[in-house]
């Protein structure tokens, strides 16, 4: 991500576009890639979370790759 998400706002935004997209996979792929849709599933729930720590005053960027 280029510029930092620092509001609950932000990161529910950004997790319900990773939920839309797990939507229209399974909606539309068939064979439906499983995968893909679970990568998908994870990075929305990280996203919630990080607007949750957000929420009780914590940084919710806390780790590096």
């Amino acid at each position: 991500m280029a510029d930092q998400t620092n509001t609950p706002e932000e990161w529910r935004l950004l997790a319900e576009r990773d939920m839309a997209v797990a939507d229209h996979l399974v909606a539309t792929m068939k064979p439906v890639p499983a995968e893909i849709i679970a990568y998908h599933c994870q990075q929305a729930a990280e996203k919630y979370l990080k607007g949750a720590l957000v929420i009780i005053g914590e940084d919710p960027h806390i780790y590096t790759i």
